[in-house]
């Protein structure tokens, strides 16, 4: 579904970012002169370590940092960075300083659930002891992914440099908004839930710009723990008060397909198509389309499909 991943990109863009971007276009071609000086070759690609223990204990070993890439095989954004970011001269060039692993979280499920991992893709940045230093959720181009990476190994826009910044500034919304997202990203729903709460009580008429984007994550928490129902209430409840909201299209494709997870084939069929009524030029379009297709298959025919 194109829907999850697009809403949880980074939001705000430091200066520092900007500065890390322009180190890495004038840096790159001067370790390539390096490297030819001295005889050693630019990696081309990213040496992957196929399990997370095994690139921790090399961390370890070495005091280096961890890059962990969680993924799943049905996630279309993992693939877009498999195929951009981490293929990208920028992305390798941090190889150098650091060791990289992939984790199928359907296969180690262990792992995933140690570390809440909830979306994908997900990358977590470990610190030599193992300790998560913080995450990217979601995918990010490959100039975005460097700056992100820099940014936390500088302490800026981590989950404790924000909570600081939080405690400093309680009425900030757009920070707590941060923390949200943050929090979520962890699947610590309960902390997420509360800052959200402190929002829409703040800040009921949306004059902050984050009480919807608030108020539509209370309803994907209820989706990511399978509270299909409550969560088709959730973004119901949040087109009535937001109709104007930027995030109502995505709503609109959610609410069926909550449906049809739910069992409920009717009312999924009945959804989608007053979404294609009221969203005829939108680019999920297809997609929509695609899911009515499935859902008026024959039931051997989408049995057939699941089963292949």
């Amino acid at each position: 579904m194109t829907v999850t991943l697009n809403l949880h990109s980074v939001m705000i863009k430091s200066l520092s970012k900007i500065a890390v971007l322009v180190f890495c276009l004038a840096f790159l071609p001067t370790l390539a002169q390096s490297a030819s000086k001295t005889g050693a070759a630019l990696p081309d690609s990213i040496t992957w370590n196929l399990t997370l223990e095994a690139a921790l204990k090399l961390a370890a070993d070495s005091g280096r940092h961890v890059i962990a890439d969680f993924f799943t095989d049905w996630c279309k954004w993992c693939k877009v960075q498999d195929e951009s970011t981490f293929t990208d001269a920028r992305v390798i060039a941090l190889g150098p300083r650091f060791y990289f692993a992939r984790i199928n979280a359907e296969v180690d499920t262990t792992n995933a659930l140690r570390y809440g991992v909830n979306g994908y893709p997900t990358v977590i940045l470990f610190d030599k002891t193992g300790a998560e230093v913080d995450r990217i959720v979601g995918y990010l181009r490959p100039e975005e992914f460097v700056a992100t990476i820099e940014d936390y190994l500088e302490g800026i826009g981590t989950k404790a440099a924000l909570e600081t910044k939080s405690r400093e500034n309680p009425q900030d919304l757009g920070l707590r908004f941060q923390l949200v997202m943050k929090y979520e990203g962890r699947g610590d729903f309960a902390m997420a839930r509360a800052q959200i709460q402190q929002i829409m009580i703040s800040d009921p008429d949306n004059n902050s710009k984050v009480t919807d984007k608030a108020m539509f994550e209370l309803a994907v928490m209820d989706r990511k723990e399978k509270n299909w129902y409550k969560s088709i209430e959730g973004f119901r409840k949040f087109i009535k008060k937001f109709p104007g909201s930027k995030m109502r299209e995505d709503a609109g494709t959610y609410i069926p397909w909550l449906y049809a997870k739910a069992g409920d084939k009717k009312q999924a069929l009945k959804f989608y198509k007053e979404f294609l009524d009221e969203f005829s030029g939108s680019s999920q379009t297809g997609w929509v389309k695609d899911q009515i297709k499935i859902l008026e298959a024959p039931a051997d025919s989408n049995a057939a499909k699941t089963s292949g």
